[in-house]
C-alpha cells in the first residue's frame, strides 16, 4: 500500500469554498422513467429494473410534467442502497439503476443512461460486480486495511467507471455510524482539486499512479481534511467536502 502525503495541511482555498457553499443543499435530480425503461428494454423482464423508478418510496412526480418526470434525492437512493437485500439479484439491479438515475444529469441518452444499460447486458455478471463490492466495501473495517484498493481493483464493469461506481461505493458501501464512507471521486471532483485547490493531483496525495491507490488517498484526504476543518471551527464532514467539490466543479477560488 503506497503511503499517503502527509504533511500536507488544508490546501488554500477550501475554507473558502466550505464557506461559499454553507447554506447549499443538493438538489433532487430529475429524470424520465420512460427513457429509462425504453433503455433498459433489453434486460430481463423479471427483474424489473426500472421498478423503483415510478416507486412512490424513493421518487417524486413532477406537477405538471407531460412527459411523467420524476426527481430522486440522495437519501432516497442511498436507503434503497442500505435496505436492499444482496443476495436477491433483483432487488441489487433496482437499487442500481436507481442510484445511477440519481448520477445522472437527466435528458435523452446522458452517459449514466448509457452506461446503465450496457451493465444490463449481462445482468447475472453486473449482480455479482455489484453485490460483491457491496460486501467488500460494508465489512471493511479502516481506511488503511486494503478494502478500498481492492475494491477498486476489482471492479469489473467496465461500463460504469469510476464516476459512476463511485457512487453506488457511496451509497452501497454505507455503512451507519463508522467513521469513514466511501466518496464520490467524478470529473466535477477532480477538477475542483486541481483546478481550484491545485493539489497537485490524486498521484500526488497516494505517491502512487495506481488509480486504486489514488481513490484510497483521495478518501482518507477527505476525511482528514474534515477533522481539521472541525479543528478550525467548522463542522463539515467528507461527504459535505466532495458534494462542494463538485458543485464547484474547477473554478476560480472564491474572493470576498
Amino acid at each position: 500500500m503506497s503511503n499517503l502525503v502527509t504533511d500536507a495541511s488544508l490546501p488554500a482555498g477550501l475554507v473558502a469554498l466550505v464557506d461559499k457553499y454553507a447554506n447549499v443543499q443538493p438538489r433532487p435530480v430529475r429524470f424520465r422513467p420512460a427513457t429509462w425503461q425504453q433503455a433498459l428494454v433489453g434486460a430481463r423482464a423479471s427483474l424489473r429494473v426500472t421498478a423503483l423508478l415510478r416507486d412512490g418510496a424513493f421518487t417524486t412526480p413532477i406537477p405538471g410534467s407531460k412527459a411523467g418526470d420524476r426527481t430522486v434525492t440522495r437519501a432516497a437512493a442511498l436507503r434503497a442502497c442500505t435496505t436492499m437485500d444482496l443476495g436477491d439479484e433483483k432487488e441489487v439491479l433496482q437499487a442500481f439503476v436507481l442510484t445511477m438515475a440519481w448520477g445522472s444529469e437527466g435528458g435523452v441518452g446522458n452517459p449514466s443512461l448509457r452506461a446503465t444499460a450496457r451493465a444490463l447486458r449481462n445482468a447475472e455478471r453486473t449482480y455479482r460486480g455489484l453485490s460483491e463490492s457491496a460486501r467488500r466495501l460494508r465489512a471493511a473495517a479502516t481506511l488503511q486495511d486494503g478494502a478500498l484498493e481492492q475494491n477498486h481493483r476489482s471492479w469489473s464493469l467496465r461500463p460504469v467507471g469510476q464516476s459512476f461506481a463511485s457512487r453506488w461505493w457511496n451509497l452501497a458501501g454505507h455503512v451507519p455510524a463508522r467513521s469513514w464512507q466511501p466518496l464520490i471521486l467524478d470529473e466535477r471532483v477532480y477538477a475542483s482539486l486541481n483546478r481550484t485547490l491545485m493539489i497537485g493531483g490524486t498521484t500526488r496525495l497516494a505517491s502512487s499512479r495506481r488509480r486504486a491507490d489514488r481513490y484510497r488517498a483521495y478518501v482518507e484526504t477527505l476525511h482528514r481534511w474534515s477533522v481539521e476543518l472541525g479543528l478550525g471551527g467548522r463542522t463539515v464532514d467528507a461527504e459535505r467536502i466532495a458534494f462542494v467539490l463538485g458543485l464547484h466543479n474547477g473554478a476560480a477560488v472564491p474572493t470576498g
